[in-house]
């Protein structure tokens, strides 16, 4: 073979290799943030147009007044089946997407803070528009049950000694005044919590809320009920009142519904 065949042959192996190690993970990182993007970004944006249809609904405050034998269905705003799926798929591309942002991009010093800058505005975002997603709220005669069939938290009203309403946001909390306290008119309440008579029944608590320092309430209600806050704490004590004035009150723990 001809000296100059050698050479063509050399040269198109080398044009033929393989790409180079930095801009293959480049590409990946690419990859993995367009996925988080679309995941973390389209659940925060169905959740935007969720709670924006869910204020044009009208409850009337007849309907949610305490009565013997029957129930009072509150339902919030929630994600979707596939809008859970797609936040699903944005989390798990998250820690990818920013491993190799930070650790893999190196030859590239722009990837490391536009992909930070990105991750804390989207997740500010998202963590807004959350909390005004909530869970399902059924008053009965002898209990209250908080969240959809299958997933219920079933609480007596006779185990209950306290209903405290709440501001939390990101970084703080406030606790409700009550009627005859001033009210700071900034401080919008938002959630409320319950405790529990520690001598009736033993509370459950999540490894989250012990690590949140969740220890004198036993459980939070989230206000996306479209109601007043201060409005659904008189409900639920009148409901509560109505239970205890009942003959037959159930004592006893009672299980979630299947």
């Amino acid at each position: 073979m001809p000296p100059s065949c050698g050479r063509l042959g050399s040269a198109a192996t080398l044009e033929s290799g393989p790409v180079d190690t930095p801009v293959e993970l480049l590409l990946l990182t690419i990859a993995m943030l367009t996925v988080y993007v679309l995941g973390i970004g389209g659940t925060t944006a169905g959740a935007i147009r969720i709670r924006e249809r869910w204020r044009r609904r009208t409850i009337d405050p007849a309907s949610l007044e305490a009565h013997s034998g029957h129930e009072v269905v509150l339902s919030a705003p929630s994600l979707s089946p596939w809008l859970r799926r797609l936040r699903l798929l944005g989390w798990a591309a998250f820690p990818l997407a920013l491993a190799l942002a930070v650790f893999a991009d190196r030859p590239y010093p722009w990837v490391t803070p536009l992909a930070v800058l990105l991750m804390v505005g989207l997740n500010a975002f998202y963590f807004t528009a959350m909390q005004n997603m909530g869970e399902e709220l059924t008053l009965g005669p002898d209990a209250f049950r908080l969240g959809p069939a299958g997933k219920t938290t079933s609480v007596r009203w006779a185990h209950v000694t306290e209903f405290t309403g709440a501001r939390v946001g990101a970084f703080s909390a406030t606790k409700m005044s009550e009627s005859d306290e001033w009210q700071d008119p900034r401080t919008k309440p938002n959630v409320i919590f319950y405790r529990l008579n520690r001598a009736l029944v033993t509370p459950r608590k999540t490894a989250l809320q012990r690590l949140l320092g969740f220890t004198y309430y036993d459980g939070v209600i989230r206000n996306a009920f479209g109601i007043p806050t201060a409005q659904l704490v008189r409900i639920l004590r009148d409901w509560q009142r109505h239970a205890l004035e009942s003959e037959d009150v159930p004592i006893r723990p009672i299980r979630a519904r299947p």
